[in-house]
């Protein structure tokens, strides 16, 4: 495929980001009301070529930003890598967020998140006014990575 194409693509996946809250998966892509004519019929080289556009724009948002909560958000990537992409990947449909396995993988990140906004929260105790704009922002890029971690079982 072309620069032009991928450039298009990224396009997408933006507006998709805006729209949304969260980076979409193939399938988002392929059931969008106005772009699914483009995604739908995809040989399975340019599905990985698409998947692969997907991800760099996820590694790109990561880094681009320099706020403390995207630091640390950075750190968890940075970390837990192979985690991350398993749990994005496990992200993807609304029935396998209740399997056990999501469910194991679910209090791994939840317990890395909790533990990065301590450390958030530890830095901004000297802003208390803004601690929760804080938290909450810490949580949208989250769910931007991970829309379906609010799926789980109260067990």
């Amino acid at each position: 495929m072309t620069e032009q194409e991928k450039e298009q693509i990224k396009s997408i996946i933006a507006n998709f980001v805006e729209a949304k809250w969260y980076f979409p998966y193939m399938i988002d892509l392929e059931q969008h009301p106005m772009f699914w004519p483009i995604f739908k019929g995809l040989d399975k080289e340019k599905r990985e070529w698409v998947e692969k556009i997907i991800d760099e724009c996820i590694v790109e948002k990561i880094n681009s930003y320099k706020t403390k909560w995207w630091e640390l958000f950075r750190r968890y990537f940075e970390v837990n890598e192979d985690e991350f992409r398993k749990f994005r990947d496990m992200n993807c449909d609304d029935n396998f967020a209740q399997t056990r396995e999501f469910q194991e993988l679910w209090k791994k990140v939840e317990s890395e998140m909790f533990r990065y906004e301590w450390i958030l929260t530890e830095r901004m105790l000297d802003q208390e006014k803004w601690l929760d704009k804080v938290v909450w922002s810490f949580y949208n890029i989250v769910y931007s990575f991970f829309p379906r971690m609010n799926l789980v079982n109260g067990d």
